[in-house]
């Protein structure tokens, strides 16, 4: 299944995006600072099934930026102009750490548009384990004359997914980080910031926790599923996160399973 590549115009600029597939609509929203490339490997298996569409968030990726740091709720705005740009009126959203917290705020906001959420590392954070997980994650990042700042960005990745993680998965978080690094803490920011924990009892369509067991946020699932009207979970046994990258055909399984159950398949 091959992967298509287009931009599509909004008012507030240019989205970016990969697609595979056709059929009902399955928006995928990535993780910070990476962009829609982390689903490069699940678009084809996805794609034997429904539409599916890996949009970069603005300001990452090939997206245009905004023209400055935006919150949850912006990212939400734009990312509802990209649905209407595409013509989607319904779709299902899966969402990654950032990607959830938007995925979440969108099914809040517009409950016509978004029919079933697929939430992997829910983001929950009260103010304290907000302000701590901002200064684990935000650092200064100067370019260095020696390029020994490249040096630094690989390590970054090796300590916070593993040292044994595939060169090819570094590889993609470095050069990702690297198009957006004069602005990379933007999305940070904003999921850190966002209080999902006062917004998950409001959605009305079905909810998947799907993470992996050592997905950084993997504590926060039971809790999340607490609180969420329609919710249920799925910790898949992996030692690390970035599941769509790292397992795609099961991530893949797992979303059109959950789809199929609640009807949107």
């Amino acid at each position: 299944m091959s992967i298509r590549f287009g931009y599509a115009d909004t008012e507030l600029g240019q989205v970016h995006y990969r697609e595979s597939g056709a059929g009902p609509s399955v928006v995928l929203l990535h993780e910070s600072p990476l962009s829609g490339r982390i689903y490069e490997a699940t678009l084809p298996y996805l794609g034997k099934r429904v539409r599916a569409i890996a949009p970069d968030t603005p300001g990452y990726g090939a997206s245009e930026p905004p023209p400055e740091a935006i919150d949850i709720e912006g990212y939400a705005e734009r990312l509802l102009l990209f649905l209407d740009a595409m013509q989607l009126d319904q779709v299902a959203l899966v969402g990654n750490h950032t990607g959830g917290s938007i995925g979440i705020e969108l099914a809040v906001r517009y409950p016509r548009r978004v029919s079933a959420l697929v939430v992997t590392g829910s983001p929950v954070f009260d103010e304290e384990e907000a302000r701590s997980w901002l200064a684990g994650h935000i650092e200064s990042f100067p370019f260095a004359g020696d390029g020994s700042h490249l040096a630094w960005l690989w390590k970054r990745y090796q300590r916070i997914w593993g040292e044994d993680s595939p060169t090819t998965l570094l590889h993609q978080a470095t050069t990702e980080f690297l198009r957006t690094a004069e602005r990379y803490e933007w999305g940070y920011i904003a999921a850190f910031n966002y209080r999902a924990a006062e917004r998950l009892p409001l959605i009305g369509c079905p909810v998947l926790f799907l993470t992996s067991a050592g997905d950084m946020l993997a504590d926060k699932q039971d809790a999340s599923i607490a609180i969420t009207p329609d919710a249920r979970g799925e910790l898949f046994p992996s030692p690390w996160g970035q599941m769509p990258a790292r397992h795609p055909e099961e991530f893949s399984n797992s979303v059109a399973l959950f789809l199929e159950d609640v009807g949107y398949l």
